[in-house]
């Protein structure tokens, strides 16, 4: 459902000539008002741009010809950039309109009985200061009948010390939606702008699901990411004019995906907790983002081993114990020394399944890699969440990864020294993380724990309530 929202305060221009061959007349001295913008923007949540949060936005416009065809000039903006409508007044999350302003005011020029508008912005208001309308990318006209962004690219987070936020380092945090409007309009005071949404939401949850009352399985997880999705492309805001119906035809879609550093073709977005979230018989569905993605709409193929492409998948870092009750676990002859491997906290001791070390001890501050191969296709404007079952009824803790741990620890934040970040176990204990590679005799894409994750993804518009399952994935 899209919201309606009063008009807010005159935008706008006196402009000059179109083409070489047509002069657009302008009117020096307008008897009426100059052109005022209004905007909605789609149903929304989390940290998408809604009218209370909504900072500055850049528009351009153009003037269709009485005779047919639209103006090589602008009416607004240029071949390199809109003109900026900044947020005059602040607005809190209760309100329901707000002043932009140009730096000069435009009037419909006499001549010209339709126009055609583009605006487009990233900026949101938060804690009083606003976003850039364009972090990254750069808006082009060049192109006949093309409007586009160029090059952009979702942030990331810094992995320093200082770049934790809320017990966390999470890429979401640092992303902002991205929301374009289109519009065709007749000569009119207002024109009504209605954002749309050009990026996808992603989402991953995990759960431990039917577990019996003897599995005591629990998994801790400290980091999740999805892998290889492309981190660049450029927006395309397409449109013909047709002189027969008067009626202009606008086609958005991202175009040109690549991996912003060609030379190592790798992304990994995702969030890194100071302690781990926690999977066990007494816990529901946990999210193990902390703050939702917005990435580049796409298809995603996911990683198989005979590929040599870069297939797509979802990577945690994460520990899997078993937990008994006492302090002590039952010796055999076969097995003398059973109580070697376990810890004992309280009443309850606790025996290390993954990640494997080599003295297969009980190690607090070891954790180690796992991924599950994953497709989808994002879509504009689509929420989408994967929802994984870890160490349930039927499922286990996944694969071996296909990187080598030098890669994957680039994605770990550290301190001034390089070092690893040191964090709080459960028990309250302190210690430094450390990441235990694949064991010797175990190969890439072999399973973890005998089973693999499964996995099921939903998939929400923005602008409309509840959910619906694209389907049940058992890899």
């Amino acid at each position: 459902m899209k919201k309606r929202l009063i008009p807010f305060a005159a935008v706008a221009v006196i402009m000059a000539s179109c083409s070489s061959e047509d002069v657009l007349e302008v009117n020096p001295e307008p008897a009426g008002q100059a052109l005022s913008f209004s905007i909605a923007v789609g149903h929304t949540r989390a940290t998408e741009t809604t009218i209370s949060n909504l900072g500055d936005f850049k528009i351009a416009a153009k003037g269709v010809h009485p005779s047919g065809g639209v103006f090589n000039s602008f009416l607004i903006g240029s071949t390199t950039d809109g003109e900026q409508a900044s947020l005059k007044d602040a607005i809190g999350n209760n309100a329901t309109s707000g002043v932009w302003e140009l730096k000069r005011d435009v009037y419909w020029p006499t001549s010209v009985d339709n126009a055609l508008f583009w605006a487009w912005t990233c900026s949101q208001v938060k804690g009083g200061q606003k976003s850039e309308v364009l972090p990254s990318g750069k808006f082009d006209f060049t192109a006949p009948n093309k409007v586009k962004v160029t090059g952009f690219s979702p942030a990331k987070t810094g992995l320093k010390a200082a770049d934790v936020s809320q017990d966390m380092w999470a890429d979401g945090l640092k992303q902002v939606d991205f929301v374009t409007a289109f519009k065709q309009a007749s000569k009119t005071t207002n024109v009504q702008l209605d954002f749309e949404h050009v990026l996808s939401q992603i989402d991953i949850v995990a759960k431990s699901e039917g577990k019996a009352a003897t599995d005591h399985r629990i998994v801790r997880i400290k980091g999740a990411w999805l892998v290889n999705t492309k981190d660049k492309a450029d927006l395309e805001s397409g449109f013909t004019w047709n002189a027969g119906t008067k009626e202009a035809t606008h086609d958005l879609k991202w175009t040109n995906h690549v991996f912003k550093d060609a030379k190592s073709p790798f992304t990994a977005y995702g969030s890194f907790y100071k302690e781990p979230k926690v999977l066990d018989s007494s816990t529901g569905e946990q999210n193990l983002l902390g703050e939702t993605l917005m990435l580049i709409p796409q298809e995603i193929a996911e990683w198989k081993k005979d590929d040599n492409e870069q297939g797509a998948y979802i990577l945690l870092l994460c520990r899997v114990e078993l937990k008994h009750d006492g302090t002590t676990h039952t010796t055999t002859p076969e097995n003398p020394g059973a109580d070697d491997d376990i810890a004992i906290y309280g009443d309850k001791h606790y025996h290390q399944q993954f990640p494997v070390n080599a003295n297969k001890k009980f190690v607090e501050g070891e954790y180690g890699f796992v991924f599950v191969p994953v497709k989808a296709t994002f879509k504009m404007g689509n929420k989408y969440k994967f929802i994984l079952d870890i160490c349930g009824a039927s499922s286990g803790a996944g694969y071996y990864p296909p990187e080598a741990d030098d890669i994957y620890k680039a994605l770990l934040p550290t301190d001034n020294a390089g070092n690893l970040m040191e964090f709080t176990t459960n028990w309250g204990n302190k210690t430094n993380l450390t990441i235990v590679g694949r064991p010797s005799d175990k190969d890439i894409n072999d399973f973890v724990l005998n089973e693999p994750i499964k996995f099921e993804v939903s998939v929400s518009p923005w602008d409309k309530n509840g959910d619906w399952k694209e389907g049940d994935v058992n890899l």
